[in-house]
This record gives C-alpha cells, sequence and structure tokens, in this order.
C-alpha cells in the first residue's frame, strides 16, 4: 500500500511539472558583421582595386537581417542590404548621387558581391563589379 501512495505521489508530481524548453536565438548577421578586406574588380573599366569595408548591423527595429555595408564601392558610402541564410540582398537604392544594387553569398569567412554601380551625376557608363571579401 505504501509503494502505491508513493508511486501515486510521484506521479502528482511529475505530472505538474512544466518544462520550458528556451532556444537560443541565432542572428544571421552574427556571421558576416566585421571588418574585411576585399578585391573588387570593374567589368566595366577591367580594373581592380583593394580596400577595406566594414559590416555592421543595422538599428532598423522593423527588418532583424538588414546590414550596413560602410565603405562601398571605396566612396565612404554605406548602403543598406538584407540576408537570408547565405544570400545577401542589395535591393536599388540611391546613396551619394550613386544608383546601387546587386546580391551575394557568404562561405565561411568569405563575402562574393555582384553588383552595379551608376553615377546620376555623370554620363559615364554603369560600373558592373564583382568582388570578393575576407574577413580579418
Amino acid at each position: 500500500m505504501k509503494s502505491n501512495v508513493l508511486l501515486l505521489i510521484a506521479g502528482l508530481v511529475l505530472t505538474s511539472c512544466d518544462i520550458l524548453v528556451v532556444e537560443p536565438r541565432y542572428d544571421d548577421r552574427d556571421r558576416v558583421t566585421g571588418s574585411y578586406r576585399i578585391e573588387e574588380y570593374s567589368q566595366t573599366y577591367n580594373e581592380s582595386i583593394r580596400f577595406n569595408i566594414y559590416i555592421r548591423k543595422s538599428a532598423n527595429a522593423y527588418n532583424s537581417s538588414d546590414i550596413i555595408i560602410e565603405n562601398f564601392y571605396n566612396a565612404g558610402m554605406d548602403v543598406r542590404a538584407e540576408i537570408v541564410n547565405n544570400k545577401i540582398y542589395i535591393s536599388r537604392q540611391y546613396v551619394n548621387g550613386y544608383e546601387i544594387e546587386g546580391v551575394g553569398t557568404v562561405f565561411l569567412n568569405e563575402v562574393t558581391l555582384n553588383y552595379s554601380v551608376r553615377d546620376t551625376y555623370s554620363n559615364r557608363p554603369v560600373d558592373f563589379c564583382e568582388a570578393k571579401a575576407w574577413l580579418f
């Protein structure tokens, strides 16, 4: 009889417990934030250039996948992009007289970007660029 009562009490205690599982929140942007050394190749002008960029999280409270690429195109401008899984999307935007749009991918510590830059103040051709950036 004692063992039945003990089993009943143990059963009541165990069924009255709630188990709360807290899953850690993972932010895709954490994989790409930091300083990068970038090598940019202009298909339009057949020129390569190396410079540094910095990728940081956007302060945009409405979209938690936004990032900012500082010193984009080595022109000192900040360009907004969105990261979804391993893809980077640079939607068409106008920054400091340039029209910019493009896409990219993230693999380990390397970011690859393909984008176009059009100077809205001059009559120069659209610059189509390919770039690889490495975290340093």
